[in-house]
């Protein structure tokens, strides 16, 4: 099951949370490679997941926002 939460923030509108920073990694070959972005429990919880109930969840970008899908450790 896939589970995200759909929300268009307007740059208008205050947030709650202030903005974390990542820095983007990249190498003298392929350039950009990626951005390392770490979540708390509340997030995940807030996206459908009990963070105590599961040990991993997959992590994907999808038509532009990010989606938290329950991993079975047995299946990968």
């Amino acid at each position: 099951m896939t589970r995200h939460i759909d929300a268009i923030i307007s740059t208008n509108e205050g947030s709650r949370d202030s903005p974390q920073k990542a820095k983007v990694t990249k190498n003298e070959k392929q350039g950009a490679v990626g951005v390392p972005v770490f979540f708390s429990a509340e997030d995940i919880q807030k996206q459908g997941i009990n963070p105590d109930e599961v040990d991993e969840i997959g992590i994907r970008v999808e038509d532009g926002f990010v989606v938290f899908v329950p991993v079975n450790s047995e299946t990968g």
